[in-house]
């Protein structure tokens, strides 16, 4: 029984650990997954990927969307 409850109890300390990164690592991962995406660094539509994926990580409304109306404001 008390291995159960450490285990419970470690397991969502352990997650939120692995989620932590420093900024200049959150921006690398951000990099590459723009880069992935298709997107050139230093066009505006890296820019706007940059900034998408920095607005989710903070879980605010993306500024700006993909598609026909890329660049476009909201």
């Amino acid at each position: 029984m008390r291995t159960i409850v450490l285990t419970l109890c470690a397991v969502p300390v352990l997650a939120g650990l692995a989620g932590c990164a420093s900024a200049e690592q959150q921006l690398a991962a951000n990099q590459a997954t723009c880069e992935s995406y298709g997107f050139n660094r230093g066009t505006d539509a890296f820019a706007n990927c940059l900034l998408v994926l920095d607005q989710q990580r903070k879980g605010g409304p993306p500024r700006f969307t993909f598609g026909v109306g890329v660049g476009t404001t909201f």
